[in-house]
């Protein structure tokens, strides 16, 4: 039995730019989140800790933020850890990153950045990894090719690790980023392929007769990677038959949230839900629509900042939310007998499009 803990794209050095009030927090997560990563493996007596690419946002990282990665994946207490330089952290002939890397790092973590077979023989495992390193940020052509044509050890257990995107999962229209099919990494000729690039999970049920694997982000990064944050583990028995187990293991969620406000019932709803945890933990983009008696949109207008001091930042986009138009309303706002009066008390109120409408234009016109 062979036990992998695989994961992919955890992009230290990332800085959450546009989330500045969450931006602290989301880089120390990605930090917490190895930490976690290393301290799973090590509980499930794991031999090989795989990481498929990613492991840095870019070439040019601070040393305290490089040792500060290393030392985590410096306790893993399994056999080897494999480490494969992604398009994001591309292996140079003169590379700072990765020479700065090797002299923190243990023996026995491995930089995979050569295009050549890795026996594992000298740390007690019965496999041989066959790694594809990126050199480049991009590349219409990716770097498996190699793999068919070596000959493959029989009684070995043989393991691809690349990184890049795969037809049909990973959206490259382009062909910038590797480009791989699942058909060719499965005519290679290995047991099983570690990939990384995409931050979402494939499979996301997986089966016994698949091969090719991408976790997705450990720690989710954006609206895109609507998952808690995802690693693989890997057992491969004797007969090379592949179980595969996803575990969760993010801290923070980016959650998109659309709700639509017409009565107190649903605004009353939603100030309720934003007491879940869930959200405690959340970047939030909050889009609300709906008309509310005026009344109900001043208390929305008073209440809403209540959901932003639940969450860990809030992108709201309330702008679809209008003040219902009442004939309260008009008589309120303007004079009996003026033409904006006149005009809009002739709309019956049941045409609320045509009312808005008509009530958004004075109001415009007027300001």
């Amino acid at each position: 039995m062979l036990k992998i803990l695989h994961i992919a794209d955890l992009h230290f050095g990332l800085r959450f730019q546009n989330h500045p009030e969450a931006q602290e927090t989301l880089i120390q997560a990605r930090y917490e989140t190895l930490e976690k990563l290393v301290g799973m493996a090590n509980e499930k007596d794991t031999e090989i800790l795989a990481i498929a690419g990613d492991l840095f946002d870019k070439t040019s990282m601070k040393v305290s933020e490089i040792q500060r990665a290393v030392q985590s994946i410096n306790r893993f207490e399994g056999n080897v850890v494999l480490v494969l330089p992604g398009n994001h952290d591309y292996i140079t002939a003169d590379s700072s990153l990765w020479d700065r890397f090797k002299k923190e790092a243990g023996d026995h973590v491995l930089v995979l950045d050569e295009k050549e077979p890795v026996d594992l023989s000298e740390y007690d495992l019965n496999a041989i990894v066959y790694p594809a390193p990126c050199r480049a940020k991009h590349s219409a052509e990716n770097t498996t090719g190699w793999v068919k044509d070596v000959e493959k050890v029989s009684g070995k257990i043989h393991i691809g690790i690349a990184h890049g995107s795969i037809e049909g999962e990973s959206p490259d229209f382009d062909q910038r980023y590797f480009p791989m099919t699942k058909r060719e990494l499965e005519e290679s000729g290995v047991n099983i392929w570690l990939l990384g690039h995409t931050h979402i999970t494939f499979p996301d049920k997986p089966g016994k007769r698949d091969i090719v694997f991408n976790p997705g982000t450990p720690e989710p990064d954006g609206f895109d990677c609507s998952h808690e944050g995802r690693a693989f583990l890997h057992t491969i028995d004797e007969k090379k038959s592949i179980q595969t187990e996803i575990l969760s293991t993010g801290s923070y969620r980016f959650l998109r949230v659309e709700r639509t406000l017409n009565r107190q019932s649903e605004l009353e709803k939603l100030l309720e839900e934003f007491k879940k945890e869930e959200y405690q933990k959340s970047v939030v983009k909050l889009s609300v629509s709906g008309r509310l008696e005026p009344e109900l949109y001043e208390k929305w207008l008073e209440k809403r900042h209540q959901i932003r001091e639940v969450v860990l930042e809030l992108k709201l986009d309330d702008s679809g939310l209008k003040r219902k138009v009442t004939e309260e309303q008009i008589r309120k706002e303007f004079t009996e007998g003026s033409f904006p009066e006149q005009l809009l008390s002739s709309i019956p109120e049941e045409n609320e499009d045509e009312l808005q409408m008509a009530y958004e234009l004075i109001r415009e016109v007027k300001g």
